[in-house]
C-alpha cells in the first residue's frame, strides 16, 4: 500500500466524517428554537468539501 492511497483513504473517512458531522449539526439547529450555534455547522461542510477535494487529488497519484 503506497503512501498516497494511506493519504486518500485517510482523507476519504474524514470527509464522510465531517459530512456527517454537519449534517447532525443541521438537524440539530433546524429543532432549535431561538438562538443557536451555528459555528460546527458553518466549520463542517467546507472542511468535508476540503477533504474530498484532496482525496480526489490523492486518487488521481494511485
Amino acid at each position: 500500500m503506497s503512501i498516497s492511497y494511506a493519504i486518500m483513504l485517510l482523507s476519504l473517512s474524514l470527509s464522510i466524517f465531517h459530512f456527517s458531522y454537519g449534517y447532525k449539526e443541521a438537524i440539530r439547529i433546524s429543532n432549535e428554537e431561538g438562538p443557536v450555534q451555528g459555528l460546527p455547522l458553518i466549520l463542517s461542510i467546507p472542511l468535508g468539501f476540503t477533504f474530498a477535494h484532496l482525496s480526489s487529488i490523492f486518487y488521481q497519484q494511485i
